[in-house]
């Protein structure tokens, strides 16, 4: 036997796919998607099946995967499929309008339509670009180049979500990490219909939710994931839109108010009493001179606009409403030569961090007070924030205050999701 047959091992080449490329199939093709109803009870109801596709990578020209463990490979080609065994590092590149594989300098095999790579055995996962990913890999053409879908169980992929958006917790915040479980679960499942006519369900970044796979895994927030199975929440027969957001800095804000987007009867303001006071952002500092000002306008009408944009010097700076959680609704910058109205969330784009222009700014929950000198021309303007993030939905910080209070997660997705049920869905 070669060393190429000693590290790679092909099986017999069948017509019809082998069970886990079965299986495979089943989630790519309904994904969460509405799957054949069954009885229950007498109604019809529809079942969903628990697993997301998440993209891992959009536009690689190579793919090299390796495993914790063995692995199963699934070339495809039509309605061909050809198994591999291996528990050594595969690359996949394009080839000719397909993709062909190789282990080192050796080409394995012919040229596929579509690989999909499985782990051996119930602990193992698969290893790509640093991070390691339970579930299997799908590997399609984009293009001149490659796609990496993560096809996972979806507490799974909660597994690598929910530790980066609560970041470090202990034991008396596990009623809040089930919390966030439950939120995270639930707007992953609201969203899965996003993307039409693409191979996956969900980004990896913050365009759905931070998934960071097997790295960001956390004992404790694993438990609150597995003791929250299959609950999402719903709003009369569908999965509500969970939002959520870091520190809401006393109150939380009605959806519409915030952005350009329809009323929802379960995303309203809501006095959380001090709750997330216990944040490092409940109270924020900003303070900017008139030329940052103008330069931050300007940056923003330029990007915004698509050319290079000039202003006059700014004279003055005023809010002229509020949402009802005390947010921004607008505010008007003068010039000397015309005024410029902003609202809502987009204001946290127009002015950033007065100490950092790359990060927005941590609310659009603030006062401002412009210092004049004594020919009335603008100086400065300090900013005087609460909050951090866009303030819709279940506040984290809140929610692990109310947790540390003693309220429990059901207790906790109430308060800040209102008219909303609970409901376990598998």
């Amino acid at each position: 036997m070669t060393q190429l047959n000693r590290n790679f091992l092909k099986s017999s080449v069948r017509p019809s796919l082998r069970l886990f490329v079965g299986l495979a199939v089943i989630i790519v093709v309904w994904g969460c998607s509405a799957v054949p109803q069954l009885h229950e009870g007498g109604e019809m109801v529809n079942v969903r099946l628990p697993f997301v596709r998440v993209l891992v990578e959009n536009n690689s020209p190579e793919v090299k995967i390796s495993s914790h463990g063995s692995y199963s490979l699934e070339g495809l080609i039509g309605d061909k499929s050809y198994v591999y065994y291996s528990s050594h590092p595969i690359q996949i590149r394009p080839d000719r309008g397909m993709m062909s594989l190789s282990l080192g300098r050796d080409k394995i095999g012919e040229r596929y339509d579509e690989v999909m790579v499985m782990p051996r055995g119930g602990d193992g996962y698969l290893e790509f670009n640093g991070k390691g990913y339970r579930g299997m890999l799908r590997i399609v053409r984009h293009g001149m180049n490659l796609m990496v879908i993560n096809v996972a169980h979806i507490d799974d992929y909660l597994k690598g979500v929910v530790p980066p958006e609560m970041g470090k917790v202990g034991d008396s915040d596990l009623e809040a990490i089930k919390a966030q479980a439950v939120a995270a679960r639930t707007y992953s499942m609201s969203r899965l219909s996003q993307y039409p006519g693409e191979s996956y369900d969900l980004r990896n970044d913050v365009t759905d939710q931070l998934y960071e796979g097997v790295e960001a895994e956390v004992p404790l927030i694993s438990k609150a994931i597995d003791a929250t199975r299959g609950y999402v929440i719903k709003f009369q027969d569908g999965f509500i839109t969970a939002y959520y957001h870091s520190t809401c800095g006393g109150y939380t804000d009605d959806i519409e108010e915030v952005w350009d987007k329809p009323a929802a009867p379960y995303l309203r303001a809501v006095d959380d009493s001090g709750a997330c006071s216990w944040s490092k952002y409940y109270r924020w500092h900003e303070t900017y001179t008139a030329q940052q000002l103008k330069m931050r306008l300007e940056q923003y009408l330029s990007a915004d606009r698509g050319r290079e944009v000039h202003l006059d010097d700014i004279t003055d700076i005023r809010i002229t409403s509020r949402t009802a959680g005390g947010r921004v609704a607008e505010m008007i910058l003068k010039t000397t030569s015309r005024d410029y109205t902003f609202g809502k969330d987009k204001i946290r784009w127009v002015f950033k961090r007065s100490s950092n222009p790359e990060l927005i700014l941590q609310s659009a929950k603030f006062d401002v007070e412009p210092l004049y000198d004594n020919n009335g021309r603008l100086i400065k303007v300090d900013f005087a924030g609460g909050g951090y993030g866009h303030g819709v939905g279940m506040c984290q910080c809140g929610a692990m205050g109310m947790a540390r209070r003693g309220k429990k997660f059901d207790q906790i997705l109430k308060f800040y999701y209102r008219n909303t049920n609970l409901v376990k869905l598998y």
